[in-house]
């Protein structure tokens, strides 16, 4: 990828969209492309960052891990979406782990070197504080759905957002194809996965529902809910 392509993507991310090109080129002259294989670990949690990630094609998750060692999955970031930047700023240790769910093509940004251009930019640290407060928002209203819905409702509207991003929305329907078990949607809603599985057979039983291999249709009387 060459700097003017790494230019022109850095500039349709949420994270960087609203820096003039200047800016963009030299964020760009100091970042990395690379293709990565599906389940490649990028950083695990409590990690010290090295530097930003961005996709640009693929599928990456987000994850908690307890002291087990159980996982819980908690986002999926896909095309144009900037991953770490938490750690990024604050130099404290990543505050979650990042895996590729597929094969994916990411940016990265190292920690030292944006610092760099941070302290002689005025215009990038302004996006960077829009960035992180649209982020907590986003954070904000995840917690309120978690805290107030029910397993049911939580799994319907999760559904509804992967279908969304990672599938289709159709006149009648919310289709997501994507290779994810009841286990990761368990991960991702904070719940057992029998408990995942027993919602989803009761909403295919009232035919809200239809699965069929990784295939999931949500009907619109569920999307209605």
């Amino acid at each position: 990828m060459q700097i003017s392509e790494i230019v022109t993507w850095l500039g349709r991310t949420s994270f960087f969209n609203g820096l003039d090109n200047d800016d963009i080129t030299r964020l760009a002259q100091i970042a990395r492309v690379s293709t990565v294989p599906a389940e490649t670990l990028l950083f695990s949690q409590g990690d010290e960052s090295d530097g930003l990630y961005s996709v640009v094609d693929g599928i990456v998750r987000i994850f908690l891990t307890a002291d087990d060692s159980r996982e819980l999955t908690i986002q999926l970031f896909e095309e144009g979406e900037v991953i770490g930047e938490i750690a990024l700023i604050d130099g404290l240790p990543r505050s979650a782990g990042a895996a590729t769910l597929t094969d994916a093509r990411l940016i990265f940004i190292p920690r030292q070197s944006f610092l760099t251009l941070l302290d002689n930019s005025s215009r990038l640290q302004r996006q960077i504080i829009l960035s992180l407060c649209e982020r907590l928002r986003h954070t904000n209203e995840q917690v309120n759905r978690a805290v107030f819905s029910d397993l049911r409702h939580r799994l319907l509207v999760l559904l509804r957002q992967l279908a969304l991003i990672h599938g289709r929305i159709e006149r009648d329907v919310a289709v997501v194809e994507l290779d994810l078990t009841q286990g990761t949607l368990a991960q991702m809603l904070g719940a057992s996965r029998e408990a995942v599985n027993k919602q989803i057979r009761a909403l295919v039983k009232e035919r809200r529902l239809s699965v069929d291999g990784h295939r999931i249709v949500v009907h619109r009387s569920a999307r209605e809910t």
